[in-house]
């Protein structure tokens, strides 16, 4: 069975930045698109909508998925109108009955910035979706697609950032891109003696990580940890981080360094659910390294 790559579609520019992102990884790990685009409907009778409306908007929305869905044409795509008011449930029951492996989606279509900002739906998948989120920039459709040749992962020694490490290991390898894991260390004030010696043990720390990573540039910076990924991930084709720690288990749920991230991340962000040590491990499991080919 194809890993599944499961695409948030509707009539709008996020929705083809998410296409593009989702197009780069599917072709890079040879997997499946499912792309799923939830019209405006409730199909309960409590709810009172209007029947006559529901097949017009049924074929709204395949036309949206045909149109949307052009530039995979060149991949496996299965297409799937859904009637739900909401898009996020409509993208989280999809991915659980296909057991899909990732869900992208793209950004706030709000002041462009041309970084990753969460809408309501990416919101919403990022307190419940039950496999790795990616999120696209705005305007990620426009830009050289993964131009820069580097998988950045944030590493801080939790168990979620070691599966967030061992998810840009398989993109990076997949991808035939290089791997750098930043571990930032955050000075404390007032805690000046015991510095050197907390500083050392997370450096070994990340180095003991990367020991079972062929190939991995460790990187360990000092300053504030949200600040310092964003500047990595200026330079990086795909940015990498875990779940907070205690989130709900096989959950994706971000932490205070993940929410202050992504509304600063100028590049595509991929955030890990709690409770995998290989998150994306069938997505990429078969396949051989393949270079993602630029596109504008």
């Amino acid at each position: 069975m194809a890993p599944i790559i499961v695409v948030g579609i509707e009539d709008s520019f996020r929705a083809q930045d998410a296409v593009a992102l989702a197009g780069d990884l599917a072709r890079a790990a040879e997997a499946e698109v499912l792309a799923v685009n939830a019209f405006r409907f409730d199909d309960r009778p409590s709810q009172h909508y209007n029947l006559a409306q529901r097949e017009p908007l049924r074929e709204a929305a395949e036309e949206t998925l045909e149109q949307l869905c052009e530039p995979l044409s060149d991949l496996p795509v299965r297409r799937l109108a859904v009637a739900d008011p909401s898009p996020a449930r409509a993208l989280i029951r999809a991915a659980e009955a296909a057991d899909a492996d990732l869900i992208v989606v793209g950004s706030s279509h709000g002041d462009f910035t041309g970084r990753v900002t969460p809408g309501s739906t990416g919101r919403r998948l990022l307190k419940a979706a039950p496999c790795p989120v990616a999120l696209a920039p705005q305007g990620h459709r426009m830009r050289p697609h993964l131009a820069w040749g580097r998988v950045t992962v944030g590493f801080d020694g939790s168990a979620g950032s070691e599966a967030a490490l061992a998810a840009a290991a398989a993109v990076a390898e997949a991808t035939g891109r290089s791997l750098r894991a930043v571990r930032v260390f955050e000075p404390m004030p007032g805690f000046l003696r015991v510095m050197p010696v907390a500083q050392d043990a997370e450096e070994e720390q990340l180095h003991g990580a990367l020991a079972v990573v062929p190939d991995a540039e460790a990187a360990f910076v000092e300053g504030d940890p949200a600040i310092e990924l964003a500047r990595e991930a200026e330079i990086a084709d795909l940015l990498v981080i875990g779940s907070r720690t205690g989130g709900p288990p096989r959950c994706v749920s971000l932490g205070e360094v993940g929410e202050q991230l992504l509304h600063s991340a100028g590049c595509p962000t991929l955030i890990v659910p709690n409770g995998e040590a290989a998150p994306l491990q069938r997505l990429f499991a078969e396949c051989g390294k393949v270079l993602i080919e630029s596109s504008v």
